[in-house]
């Protein structure tokens, strides 16, 4: 196999070789998304200056990430992210805790910014806490 790939890599031009890489790496998710509306709760999980605690509807999600809008300024590329998601406010929902990482922004209509979040872990927390309950 690894001829193969040696024979089949060796026979195009290395500018040929260079744009079919550039194009495989333009698309880094791992996992198909779909455009689901899901409420989802996010806050800075190290605040700084701007806190802030919303609840906004994604846009679309994969198995690792979400992706919603919002009009607020302060995400910014790598910033840290305590995402509860799916989020309700039901009694025995059941609310799931990430740490996530914002990994693109992309401007929107109507002064509005896209929020890609990489969802990197489950957090597991010993009690269960809702905005607006006191909980």
């Amino acid at each position: 196999m690894r001829n193969r790939i040696h024979r089949d890599l060796g026979s195009r031009p290395f500018a040929q070789l260079k744009g079919a890489a550039l194009a495989s790496n333009s698309e880094r998710r791992e996992k198909g998304r779909a455009k689901l509306s899901q409420k989802v709760r996010v806050r800075p999980s190290e605040p700084r200056g701007s806190d802030f605690d919303e609840v906004v509807e994604t846009i679309n999600v994969c198995r690792n990430g979400i992706y919603f809008s919002s009009n607020r300024a302060s995400y910014h590329v790598d910033m840290r992210l305590f995402v509860t998601y799916p989020y309700s406010t039901e009694q025995n929902a059941l609310n799931q805790e990430y740490l996530g990482r914002v990994v693109r922004i992309d401007n929107l209509a109507g002064g509005l910014r896209g929020i890609a979040v990489q969802l990197q872990m489950k957090l597991i927390l010993g009690a269960r806490e809702t905005i607006g309950t006191g909980h």
